[in-house]
């Protein structure tokens, strides 16, 4: 036997982290990337929002992109509601949302009660109220809401209203409270 030091294949593995240690780290450092990366995707949604809602104190929301990735969709999910909250504030803070996001074009917006979807908005409806938000009468917007709202499966969720303004009005309001109701009242009181 020799003083000389081993060469070859098993003295570099033997100095060095071992194949699967390495292969484990890579694999965490990897997961940890792409989870900072998505968390980072959806801050670009969810900062602009926070910081419009800040002075809320009714029913907690959270938005985020659909399927945490989505570029095209958002999320607006009813986490917490505010048993002495109103649907008038709902839609209040849905508004502050689209005029937060106003800059920003989606095709469209989950309205959805923890994490489940209830209703689809059309995102150039939404980006509209966004940008109109400010000029607009929220009664107006609150009752022509619906007319941009449809079902999960794509289908329009409620009617377009047409004759006298009084039954125009009364129509689009119960379409507003059912909407409501549907989304997330309903689930809040232990139903579907």
């Amino acid at each position: 036997m020799s003083d000389e030091p081993i060469e070859g294949p098993a003295a570099a593995g033997a100095e060095s982290t071992p194949r699967p240690r390495r292969r484990l780290m890579k694999a965490t450092i990897s997961l940890v990337v792409v989870l900072v990366a998505i968390l980072g995707w959806n801050a670009t949604v969810a900062l602009p929002v926070m910081s419009a809602l800040s002075g809320e104190s009714s029913h907690g929301v959270v938005i985020y992109r659909r399927w945490l990735v989505s570029p095209n969709s958002i999320v607006f999910d009813v986490w917490k509601p505010d048993p002495e909250g109103s649907m008038a504030d709902m839609d209040r803070l849905l508004f502050k949302a689209a005029e937060a996001l106003k800059d920003k074009h989606f095709d469209q917006v989950l309205l959805a009660y923890h994490g489940s979807g209830k209703f689809l908005l059309d995102g150039q409806r939404f980006q509209t109220i966004g940008q109109t938000y400010a000029v607009e009468n929220p009664v107006y917007l609150m009752r022509t809401l619906t007319e941009s709202v449809s079902d999960m499966d794509g289908k329009p969720a409620f009617g377009t209203w047409t004759g006298g303004l009084l039954g125009v009005l009364g129509q689009q309001l119960n379409d507003q409270n059912e909407l409501h109701k549907k989304w997330w009242v309903e689930p809040a009181l232990g139903g579907q």
